[in-house]
Parts: C-alpha cells; structure tokens; sequence
C-alpha cells in the first residue's frame, strides 16, 4: 500500500512537471537548462507535499505571465532583456533552490504528504511548511513587484535606502505600485496554499487542526517582507548605474555608465537566493507567534 501510494505520486510529479515545462519552453519561459531544472525542482516539491507543488505552479505561472506584460516597454529599460523571460537553471535554482532543500528535509523527517499547520503537535512539519511557504512568497512578490512596478507606476521610483528618486530598473528603487504588487503576489502564494491544504483535508475529513486561513498572511507578509530584502540588497550589494550609450539603468561599471547606488558585489540571481533564505527562516518565527495567538 505504501509503495502504492509512493508511486502513484512520483507519477502524478512527473507528468504534471512535464506538462508544466513544456509549456514553459514552447512559451520561451524556460531555455533547455533551465526546463531541465524546473523538472527536479518540480519533482521534489510534488513529491513531498501537494501544498508545496501548489505554491510553485502558483508562481511559476504567475511570474511567467508578468515578464510578458508589456515587454515592449521592458525591453527599452532593461539592458538584459529576455524574451518570453527564458530563465534559465541559474534562475530556476535562485528561486526555486531553497524551497527545494527544504522540501528535502521535509521527505527526511515528516515523510510524504500534506500536514495541517499546527506548531503545538506537529512543529517540524509546520516550521518546514511554513518556510517553503515564505519562500515561494518571497520569489513570487517581488516578482511581481519588478514586473509590474516597472511598467505601469505613475511614480518616479526612490532607492529603499536613502529615498532619493533612481531612474527605472535601479536595483533597490521602489514605488508605491510595486509594493503593492509584492503584497499581492504572496497573497496569491498564500491563496494558493490555503485551498490546496483546505481542499486535502476536507477530503481526508481532519478536522480536528488549528485554523488554516493565517497562511495568507503568511503569504502576504512573506511577499512583502521578501520584495523589501531583495531591495534592501539590490540598493546596497547590487551595482546600478546610467549607461550614456545605452540609455537605460545598467549593473555593470564601464566607463560609459555613472554610478547610481550599491557596490558591485552580489549579482541578482544571488540576491534573490538570499532574499529566499531570509524570507525562509523569519517567516516560521512570525508563523509560531501568530498561531500561538490563536491557541
């Protein structure tokens, strides 16, 4: 019976990974590297918990969509403009590598399958649960906030650090829109979660859990809170500068290109790493506080 059910959910992952991709690569969402990325990363997360693989489909389709809105303005202010988005593996792994290994850890020592959250009688699986969670939020918030602040905000965007106005496409500069947009896009993380886990266990007939709904605040703290490390890391480890030549916001120092802000240390699939990690572990710490709340 275990083997059973063991298989039927490899086979579930890999075939919805498969069709997920594929799509990806026919919408020049994915290059080849990166579909090949997506199918390991997918397949861990549906593996573990179907409440995980909800989170990143979530994401993986949402993100996807924004690159395309209005990429004939994007393509005017971003030097390293993309079409369809086309991530790569670097790019899959940055946003998709921490829930990963937490999903990983989530197999090791809960097993497979879906847990309520409940911090009093089940603490691994909701810290875990929680942390990918925040993750996804993370990566699809600021997301969103870069794919839509950047196009339709009717304010100039200020640098997070010191709220003096940057050109668009300034690593750190924020708007009132893309806050907006990050709090949405882990909201829609969070929504996501919650009807998934919801659905399982009114299937399964558990009843006897804490509250559910706090995981959209989860998700809409995790996408905020994400959007503004990346930010805050984007305007301080990030170089930006005005290329001359080019006419747009460049992340390279030449001697073409005046400097704008931050230090030419971390560059942005990293910041988005870290941005995931921070977002990964303070999102469990505020999660035990506010069900502890409701206990």
């Amino acid at each position: 019976m275990v083997i059973h059910y063991f298989l039927a959910r490899a086979a579930f992952a890999v075939f919805s990974c498969l069709v997920i991709v594929r799509n990806g690569l026919k919408k020049q969402s994915l290059d080849l590297t990166g579909a090949i990325a997506a199918v390991i990363v997918g397949f861990i997360l549906t593996l573990s918990n179907l409440c995980f693989f909800a989170s990143c489909i979530t994401f993986f389709l949402t993100s996807s969509k924004l690159t395309r809105f209005k990429s004939d303005i994007k393509e005017k202010i971003e030097d390293d403009f993309k079409k369809g988005g086309q991530r790569n593996w670097i790019q899959v792994f940055c946003n998709g590598g921490i829930p990963t290994l937490l999903a990983l850890f989530y197999m090791i020592d809960v097993g497979i399958g879906e847990h309520a959250i409940d911090y009093a009688k089940d603490f691994t699986a909701s810290v875990l649960s929680v942390a990918v969670l925040g993750s996804f939020a993370c990566s699809c918030g600021d997301t969103w906030a870069s794919e839509i602040g950047t196009v339709i905000s009717s304010h100039v965007p200020v640098l997070i650090t010191t709220f003096s106005k940057v050109p668009v496409g300034t690593n750190g500069g924020i708007t009132i829109t893309g806050t907006i947009a990050s709090i949405l896009g882990g909201t829609m993380i969070g929504l996501a979660y919650f009807i998934t886990l919801l659905t399982l266990l009114t299937i399964r007939r558990i009843i006897a859990v804490p509250p559910q709904w706090p995981v959209i605040l989860i998700g809409c703290l995790g996408g905020f809170l994400g959007s503004m490390f990346d930010s805050i890391l984007g305007a301080t480890l990030q170089y930006s500068g005005y290329c001359s030549v080019k006419k747009c916001v460049v992340h390279k120092p030449s001697p073409t290109v005046k400097h704008i802000s931050g230090r030419a240390i971390l560059d942005n699939h990293v910041v988005n790493f870290v941005s995931c990690l921070l977002t990964s572990v303070v999102m469990p710490i505020i999660g035990y506080f506010l069900w502890r709340g409701l206990m």
